[in-house]
């Protein structure tokens, strides 16, 4: 039995509004499935290999990532492997803005490669074009000489 509607009363209705405003705005937030959720792990830098050339290995599965997601490589000749260790979907490599540099599709159990000249110094993207929405995304940098 309410008595008066005082200030309390207009409080406590203010404050229940928020809450119930602020639930619907985080649920609004968990709205992007799990896949998007998974983080980004990992990184490694190049290892020198045969004729100078750069190594660099990432695998990719059905988490719809690269791991590592970052590599670290120098100025000169890499040979990027990809490495599908899952099952389900291809995957392929991509660096964003050189479409030379890209491993065609890469079916679960195969592994394919690229060799590219890394560009200038800096940080570039590179993607699965087929998951770019899952988020499956990573990051080249390019040191300087």
């Amino acid at each position: 039995m309410i008595r008066t509607a005082g200030p309390r009363t207009t409080v406590l209705l203010t404050t229940g509004l928020a809450t119930a405003v602020g639930a619907l705005v985080l649920a609004g937030c968990q709205s992007q499935s799990a896949i998007n959720r998974e983080p980004h792990q990992g990184s490694s830098t190049a290892a020198a290999g045969a004729n100078g050339e750069q190594d660099v290995l990432i695998t990719t599965d059905s988490s719809y990532r690269f791991s590592p997601s970052t590599i670290t490589v120098h100025p000169g000749t890499v040979r990027l492997t990809l490495r599908h260790t899952g099952g389900g979907a291809p995957h392929d490599w991509s660096l964003s803005g050189f479409p030379d540099d890209h491993v065609p599709l890469t079916q679960a159990g195969q592994t394919r490669s690229l060799t590219f000249t890394a560009p200038a110094p800096g940080s570039y993207q590179f993607v699965c074009t087929i998951h770019v929405k899952q988020g499956q995304t990573g990051t080249l940098v390019v040191l300087p000489n």
